[in-house]
């Protein structure tokens, strides 16, 4: 399954860029489907990587690549929900103008059979809503420094269910 979305954000490349890779630990702080997050380092890899409580499960991402001159960053899950046998995600963010940039996210999710097969229908669009949702919290967040009303209300409903209080 393949999710492809592009959403201007009015904010320099800079600041997206720094969200999304100088604070790659801290999606928690402004993406509605990543509830805890936090960096970890691998083995033999310059960049790391992050692990996340998520909507769809725990999961462990590698960072692959990390060009900041060219604004990409690409990342795989190495530990994924059961729902899922693979996910790679690449995000392009592009200048515009001086306070206008563009941001790109392509994600290529592999269902694992069983799940795929058995709730495919229910998973995927559960999974594209759930990944535009992200995108348009990072532009909430990037041009007002807050979260977005689905951030605020993910992380209510998660902190409650985990008997802690949101961040």
């Amino acid at each position: 399954m393949k999710i492809n979305k592009t959403l201007k954000i009015n904010a320099p490349a800079s600041k997206v860029w720094e969200v999304l890779y100088t604070n790659y630990g801290r999606a928690c702080d402004w993406a509605s489907t990543v509830n805890e997050s936090k960096m970890r380092d691998v083995s033999g890899n310059q960049y790391g990587g992050r692990t996340c409580s998520t909507s769809f499960g725990d999961v462990s991402e590698i960072i692959d690549q990390a060009d900041a001159e060219k604004m990409q960053l690409q990342y795989h899950l190495d530990d994924t929900p059961f729902i899922m046998k693979a996910a790679t995600a690449v995000w392009n963010v592009r200048p515009m103008s001086i306070n206008t940039s563009e941001v790109t996210m392509n994600l290529d999710v592999t269902l694992a059979t069983i799940p795929g097969f058995l709730m495919g229908w229910l998973i995927k669009p559960k999974m594209r809503k759930d990944i535009y949702q992200t995108i348009e919290d990072l532009k909430y967040f990037v041009e007002t420094s807050e979260q977005s009303e689905a951030k605020k209300k993910s992380d209510e409903k998660y902190f409650k269910k985990k008997g802690k209080k949101a961040a």
